[in-house]
């Protein structure tokens, strides 16, 4: 993985030799020099209000794009993270406390190369619909476009399924390194030696860097494949409720959960839904509702039902700002984010998210106010359809 860190005074501390490569460094001549030292000029200069978001206490990132040798283009999601001390959180308004910031870069070339072809087969299906439409008299010539068009929808589904596949490709050293980073916590621990508190403070702050871009790679791929179904039914399944909320809490960074009471108001075992859309929609209004909300207060986790109509309630309670005026209507708007968010991290795919996966479950999702503060998001997920 391509990683680095440096501390307040920008010097780097540590890198990896896969980040060196990507700057073209020697691994063996980075440590101790500053980034204005090892980095091209112009590279910080596009980057620098993102540097210097970091270094304020604020995670941030971007897309970082280049050619190799070869003139073949490559693509970095890069994740700035702050480290910060006794787990504080960071904040949007900045703060003076930043011990050093942390970089996590990984490959989205094959991401990115899929994504284009994707968009590519879409506006071939669409030029192909409207010359149905053209040509609905001539019956023969509709049954050869007909065809095309069934093939070209063919290899969309094909493509799909590859960029599931290059997800889990992915996904999975992140979570082996997230586990890794876990269990080295815990042998600090079990040792009991003095002053490891900034080794496993560093740890923490790595692991929560993985658990954003694991967060980010899974919105991502969420979101291209309910764009690729067109807002078709996704396929529900009987799914055991207690299982789907332990395998969400289990997604939450292991320092956040105690922040989340869970309240739960049914009985009820088994419910239809899409297991795993509807893991990604529940861990991404609850990582936001931690978020937002005063750092250390409770964020509460509350499942309930109705008869009339028969439906699951998910709601998620937060003591948070709100929701401003200006964000309210595009709320759930792809890539929304409010004016006073710019500097979080994220790709404002999340409550697009949320609300695709509702559609898909013929449900709905409200944001509603929680007085006398906050938010209450409300997913209202239809049962018994299948009957």
């Amino acid at each position: 993985m391509n990683l680095a860190f440096w501390g307040k005074d920008e010097r780097l501390r540590m890198a990896t030799p896969e980040w060196c490569t990507w700057f073209g460094l020697d691994p063996a001549n980075v440590i101790g020099h500053t980034l204005a030292e090892l980095l091209p000029a112009d590279y910080l200069g596009i980057w620098r209000q993102h540097f210097e978001g970091a270094a304020r206490g604020q995670v941030t990132q971007y897309v970082d794009m280049r050619q190799d040798k070869l003139g073949t283009q490559q693509w970095r999601h890069v994740h700035l993270s702050p480290q910060l001390p006794h787990f504080s959180q960071p904040e949007a308004s900045g703060r003076s406390d930043v011990q050093g910031v942390m970089m996590v870069m990984t490959d989205a070339t094959r991401e990115h190369l899929r994504e284009q072809m994707l968009e590519r087969q879409r506006e071939q299906i669409q030029r192909l619909q409207h010359a149905l439409e053209e040509h609905r008299g001539d019956g023969a010539e509709v049954e050869k476009l007909r065809a095309l068009l069934d093939w070209r929808t063919a290899m969309l589904t094909e493509h799909n399924e590859m960029l599931q596949l290059l997800s889990h490709e992915i996904r999975q050293p992140l979570n082996n390194a997230s586990a890794a980073m876990q269990a080295t916590m815990k042998a600090i621990d079990d040792l009991h030696l003095k002053d490891t508190d900034p080794a496993t403070k560093a740890l923490s702050r790595a692991e929560h860097v993985l658990q954003q871009v694991i967060g980010t790679l899974d919105n991502t791929l969420a979101a291209g494949t309910i764009l690729a179904v067109g807002g078709k039914a996704s396929s529900s399944s009987d799914t055991d409720l207690p299982t789907l909320i332990r395998l969400v809490m289990h997604d939450i960074a292991a320092d956040l959960r105690p922040r989340i009471n869970e309240q739960w108001d049914t009985n009820t075992r088994t419910v239809q839904l899409h297991p795993a859309l509807m893991r990604l929609t529940i861990r991404n209004l609850l990582n936001n509702a931690l978020s937002y909300a005063p750092e250390g207060s409770q964020v509460t986790l509350r499942i309930s039902e109705s008869d009339d109509p028969l439906a699951l309630i998910i709601e998620v309670l937060d003591n948070g700002p709100g929701i401003s005026d200006e964000l309210r209507p595009r709320l759930f708007e792809k890539g929304s984010r409010g004016s006073e968010n710019r500097n979080r991290a994220g790709a404002g795919l999340g409550l697009f998210i949320v609300r695709s996966v509702l559609q898909l479950h013929q449900g709905t999702v409200e944001a509603l106010p929680n007085e006398p503060q906050g938010t209450i998001m409300r997913l209202v997920i239809p049962q018994g359809l299948a009957d």
